[in-house]
C-alpha cells in the first residue's frame, strides 16, 4: 500500500553487552564451521528482561518524537512485538510497557503484534493503517524486544544466524517526523509454515525448549516441499514484495540509498536477500548485524535508529527495508529521509 502522510517521528534502541563469538567457539557452544559461514564477530547479550529494554528504547523514541512536534498521550496506540519469552508467563507485557511510557490510564488498547522476526514491519503496517483510518488517534508507539537467554539456543535456533538481545522503538505519526513511509507491502507463503512446526503434535502445555532444527528436518522429510523448493519460493516472495514496494513508492532499484534486512550471517544474507533481488546495495547495515546478532523482531527498527542516531542519512535518502518471519511472511517498505 502507498502512504502519503505517515511518518516515523522518533526512534530508540538498546543492546546487551557485546560478547565475542570466538569465545563461544572456544568453549564449544558454537562450531568453528558455523562461525566461518556466518561471519559473526560478536553478539549482544543482556541480563535485562525484554520489557525493560523496550521501555528504555521507547523513552528515547518518545523524546525524539516530541522534539519533532509529535503528540503522544493517553490516546496513543502502543504496539509491542516479540518472538521469545518476555520474563513472566501469561502476562500482558504490552500493558506494562504502555503504563511506563504513556501513563496509568489510557484511551487506547495496548496490543502485541506477533509476527516473529517480521515484527518491525508488521507493527509498522498496523500503526500506519490505524493512523490512516482513525483521525482521532494522534500517534502509535511501537516497541520491540527480545532476549535469548538459556534455555534458549541463540546459536542454532535458526540456521545461518546468531541471536542477539536488544530492543528498539519508533513513534509513528501524521504530518511530522524524520522518516516518511512511502509504501509497505506483504506476502505470505503458508506452505512454508511447517518449517517451524515439523511433525509436532498439538499439546495442552508447553513441552520445553523446542528443537527447531529437528522440526525443519521433519518438514522436509515429509516430502511436500524440498529444500530447493523452499529456496525457490522464498526468493519469489522476496522479489514480489520488494518489486511492489518500490513500484508503489515510485522508486527505482538503482535509486535506493540504503538496504536494511534482518541481521543474519554472510551466507544467508547473500543467498536470501542479495542474490534473489539481483542487486548490489549501495549502503547496508549488514556489517553491524555481524557484531550484534539477529534481534528477533527488532532488526529493522534498530537499524533505522542506528542510521538516524549516527547521522548516516542525507535529506531525501531512500531506504528499502525488508522483513521476513516464520509462517512464512515477507514484507518490504520504502521510507525517505524527508524530515532530518
Amino acid at each position: 500500500m502507498r502512504f502519503e502522510n505517515i511518518w516515523i517521528a522518533g526512534t530508540g534502541g538498546t543492546l546487551g553487552v557485546s560478547e565475542p563469538v570466538a569465545a563461544a567457539v572456544a568453549d564449544g557452544s558454537y562450531s568453528a564451521e558455523a562461525a566461518a559461514s556466518t561471519g559473526m564477530v560478536s553478539y549482544a547479550r543482556s541480563e535485562e528482561a525484554p520489557p525493560r529494554m523496550a521501555v528504555t528504547a521507547g523513552r528515547q523514541a518518545v523524546k525524539e518524537a516530541e522534539e519533532k512536534g509529535a503528540r503522544i498521550g493517553d490516546d496513543t496506540v502502543l504496539l509491542h512485538s516479540h518472538g521469545h519469552f518476555q520474563g513472566i508467563e501469561m502476562w500482558p507485557a504490552a500493558c506494562w510497557i504502555a503504563r511506563e511510557l504513556l501513563g496509568p490510564s489510557l484511551d487506547s488498547m495496548p496490543m502485541t503484534v506477533n509476527a516473529w522476526s517480521n515484527g518491525t514491519l508488521a507493527a509498522l503496517d498496523v500503526a500506519a493503517a490505524t493512523l490512516t483510518a482513525r483521525p482521532d488517534v494522534p500517534s502509535a508507539l511501537i516497541t520491540l524486544a527480545d532476549r535469548f537467554a538459556p534455555p534458549a539456543d541463540r546459536w542454532y535456533t535458526s540456521p545461518g544466524m546468531v541471536f542477539g538481545d536488544g530492543a528498539a522503538a519508533g513513534v509513528v505519526t501524521r504530518d511530522t517526523g524524520r522518516l516518511r513511509l512511502r509504501s509497505l507491502v506483504s506476502r505470505t507463503d503458508t506452505v512454508l509454515e511447517g518449517l517451524s512446526r515439523g511433525s509436532e503434535p498439538f499439546r495442552t502445555a508447553p513441552a520445553g525448549q523446542p528443537d527447531m532444527r529437528r522440526r525443519t528436518r521433519e518438514f522436509l522429510a515429509a516430502g511436500e516441499v524440498s529444500l530447493k523448493d523452499v529456496h525457490t519460493r522464498t526468493a519469489a516472495c522476496t522479489r514480489s514484495v520488494v518489486g511492489r514496494a518500490l513500484d508503489e513508492a515510485g522508486v527505482a532499484t538503482d535509486e535506493v540509498d540504503w538496504f536494511l534486512t534482518p541481521f543474519v550471517g554472510r551466507a544467508l544474507y547473500r543467498e536470501s536477500f542479495v542474490r534473489p533481488l539481483g542487486l548490489t546495495p549501495r549502503n547496508t547495515l549488514h556489517e553491524l548485524g555481524l557484531t550484534i546478532g539477529h534481534l528477533g523482531p527488532c532488526d529493522q527498527m534498530y537499524g533505522l535508529d542506528h542510521l538516524l542516531r549516527h547521522d548516516l542519512l542525507g535529506r531525501g535518502d531512500r531506504i528499502l527495508v525488508l522483513g521476513t518471519g516464520m509462517g512464512f511472511t515477507f514484507s518490504a517498505a520504502v521510507l525517505t529521509a524527508d524530515g532530518i
